[in-house]
């Protein structure tokens, strides 16, 4: 992977992050605090926390294709990075205790992950079909 095509898959999970902190954002709103107002400063939030998670994924650059256990464990630093990160940014409700907060937004951190994750895979998916089928078609151009 070169660096541009890399650089591109990092805007392209930066766009997916937003969309699903927005949605994660708007649920545990409407369930922990549903009598909060809004101000249009807190829409630039998600915007801040899907930046900040970005900059983690840089861990995950390759020059060379990885081994499947050096992906692994990557991804697994890049998580935990990405976990501590976010933590670090969001600070409980007062009503809410800290480990049940903490515990909640690690599982929706990892959600999301995971979800950003598949998103960029079926992406990946979906070229690697559009790309076969144009060599196919070159190959039978050729053999003509």
């Amino acid at each position: 992977m070169t660096v541009k095509e890399f650089i591109i898959s990092r805007v392209q999970i930066f766009f997916f992050l937003v969309t699903l902190i927005l949605t994660a954002s708007a649920v545990m709103g409407a369930i922990y605090q549903p009598d909060m107002e809004l101000r249009y400063y807190h829409l630039f939030s998600p915007i801040i926390i899907a930046a900040c998670s970005v900059l983690p994924t840089f861990v995950t650059y390759f020059k060379k294709e990885p081994t499947v256990k050096q992906y692994i464990i990557r991804q697994i630093i890049e998580l935990g990075l990405i976990e501590l990160v976010v933590m670090f940014l969001i600070t409980p409700p007062e009503r809410i205790e800290k480990p049940l907060f903490y515990l909640v937004l690690g599982a929706v951190i990892a959600v999301i992950y995971i979800l950003t994750m598949v998103m960029m895979w079926l992406q990946k998916v979906q070229q690697s079909k559009k790309l076969t089928e144009q060599l196919q078609n070159l190959q039978n151009n050729l053999a003509k």
